[in-house]
């Protein structure tokens, strides 16, 4: 056997894994009782963690409570001298020294110079706090290879993009996120190789499609849902090759052609009223009840060729992982993950890290590292531990480099002192994350009031819109119905949401874009847009239920006493295919 490293620390947690059996747990945070699964056991064993004490909502909450994907900011710069404000993803009201986007990135500071010592009296996550309080944070997070993308976050290769959150060689997007090789693309999520999409949600190798819902290779389609290789098809549900259809009827291409001419989209009264019969015929017809496809011993949603998950959502060529969601592709051997990707592996209870990182628990935003715990915002550490900002180290702790023996036998001292006090084995207390709670992907799946935020001692951003307070305002319900009456003016407006009912604003390229695809001005921000979005995903969840064809029992991301029809996959492959 491998002569241990941290000798104390693993004869501590061996007594606890040794009997480790699966059982029924209560939550310590939301209070819910949850299952310890035997494979869950079987990854804290290949981990050398303790199970976790909160359920797998709980941790996934504390996860995105790092995550910021839908609100941006305006901020003073902190940088010694510098008064300049930037546009960031850090709320005004965050306490972190935030550096803007040309110094975080260059050599003038020295992470390593902000080091701690190790104070032994003093807990080890108080003293990381510590540290984080003094280190600089990026104020702005984007691929160096980003053109004309001031407004748009974590993107990489990115043109000419405006309110976008994650992404990939994309060219001419706005208010969207997680979009890969697509260009001309507004209030979408989650598209690969698509040009010219309006209120798509997860489609691939589409052209020139409205409101599109988990298509692929679509061509010039309005209101489809789950279609395969369809051209010119309006309103259409569970089609596969098909032309010229109109709400599943086969039309001529003559008599298809006449019909869409009489349809004027650009009226929002039009629009709503196909949107409602639409939505109708998705659950008049088999629906499915979850998206695996060509993967094999797979629990979730929306997974592409993958083995062996459970709990995951939108994954990609992954294989043994549990607990984990969004964007996360080419990951191995993981649990508890969000927003991975890049070929990592063995990663554990982490937030953003991925780009071939190996070994990594307890961390955000670090990449290219491995054998780390309790990292943020660092790149290509090694044996590092409790650290921030740092780039290109090895065996550090609280941002001091030591040798490797002192480095093994310190982490030794820490780790085995934690898991005593029972604070090893969780990710970083939400009040640790640089992101508000109000502004996180947190508070999307997981809504808190302002009160029960500042219970919990958690930073929440105060509104604000100053650009708005000296605009003539009007209520979204009284802008023209129809976009071919809109004028330039509208953009010297502000617009009160008809749900949220705060003020947004109407961009020149954004108002450019709806009168060329004939699409009506939108009815509420570009936040509220998004939580639309996310509810036809259902936030990322699936339930028992009984496929509606053979009353077999399943897991859906559709339930039935919502008026779905889910199908099992058996089922809806022979019904549909």
């Amino acid at each position: 056997m491998k002569e241990s490293k941290t000798p104390k620390f693993d004869a501590e947690l061996d007594k606890i894994l040794n009997e480790l059996v699966p059982h029924l747990k209560t939550c310590s945070d939301c209070k819910k009782e949850f299952k310890i699964e035997l494979e869950d056991i079987d990854f804290y064993k290949l981990f050398r963690v303790p199970p976790s004490k909160l359920c797998p909502d709980c941790r996934q909450k504390n996860r995105l409570a790092f995550a910021n994907y839908s609100n941006i900011y305006k901020r003073k710069c902190d940088v010694p001298g510098h008064e300049d404000i930037m546009i960031s993803y850090v709320a005004p009201v965050m306490p972190w020294i935030t550096y803007d986007y040309e110094t975080y990135y260059s050599d003038k500071w020295d992470p390593l110079s902000y080091y701690k010592e190790i104070d032994n009296s003093k807990s080890f996550l108080e003293q990381y706090l510590n540290l984080l309080k003094i280190v600089p944070i990026a104020g702005v997070r984007r691929g160096a290879n980003s053109i004309n993308c001031d407004f748009s976050f974590y993107g990489k290769n990115m043109k000419d993009c405006y309110y976008l959150f994650g992404g990939r060689k994309s060219e001419d997007v706005m208010f969207s996120a997680s979009i890969y090789d697509s260009k001309h693309i507004v209030d979408s999520y989650f598209l690969l190789q698509v040009e010219g999409a309006y209120q798509n949600i997860i489609t691939s190798d589409c052209f020139k499609n409205k409101y599109a819902y988990f298509s692929t290779n679509c061509i010039e389609c309005n209101f489809i849902f789950d279609c395969r290789n369809c051209q010119n098809c309006f309103g259409c549900v569970n089609l596969r090759n098909k032309n010229y259809c109109f709400f599943n009827e086969q039309l001529s291409k003559e008599g298809y052609t006449n019909r869409i001419k009489s349809i004027d989209l650009g009226s929002r009264k039009v629009t709503e009223e196909y949107q409602k019969m639409f939505w109708s015929l998705v659950k008049e017809n088999p629906i499915r009840a979850t998206r695996i496809l060509k993967s094999e011993n797979c629990v979730g949603n929306d997974i592409k060729e993958s083995k062996n998950l459970y709990n995951v959502y939108q994954a990609d060529n992954c294989e043994n992982v549990r607990y984990s969601a969004f964007a996360v592709m080419s990951l191995r051997d993981s649990m508890d993950v969000n927003h991975s990707g890049g070929g990592g592996g063995r990663l554990y209870f982490c937030q953003n890290v991925g780009t071939k990182s190996s070994d990594v628990k307890f961390s955000f935003s670090t990449k290219e590292s491995s054998n780390c715990e309790y990292m943020i915002f660092s790149n290509n550490c090694h044996n590092c531990f409790g650290c921030s900002g740092i780039k290109n180290v090895s065996y550090a702790i609280l941002n001091k480099q030591y040798t490797p023996e002192e480095y093994w036998s310190k982490l030794d001292e820490i780790k085995t002192s934690m898991l005593l006090d029972k604070s090893y084995g969780e990710f970083f207390p939400m009040n640790f994350s640089p992101v508000a709670y109000n502004s996180s992907f947190a508070n999307v799946m997981y809504p808190m009031s302002e009160k029960e935020a500042n219970r919990l001692n958690l930073f929440w951003q105060p509104d604000t819109n100053p650009e708005s307070k000296n605009l003539e305002r009007v209520e979204a319900d009284n802008i023209d119905d129809n976009i071919s009456n809109i004028d330039n003016t509208i953009c010297d407006l502000a617009i009160i949401g008809k749900k949220s009912q705060k003020p947004f604003r109407i961009i020149q390229r954004e108002l450019d874009f709806y009168k060329q695809n004939k699409i009506p001005v939108p009815k509420d921000t570009p936040y509220q847009r998004m939580l639309d979005r996310f509810k036809i995903l259902n936030n990322f969840k699936i339930y028992d239920e009984y496929c509606d064809k053979c009353n077999y029992p399943i897991k859906s991301a559709y339930r039935k006493i919502d008026g779905y029809k889910p199908y099992c996959e058996k089922c809806y492959m022979k019904e549909i295919y």
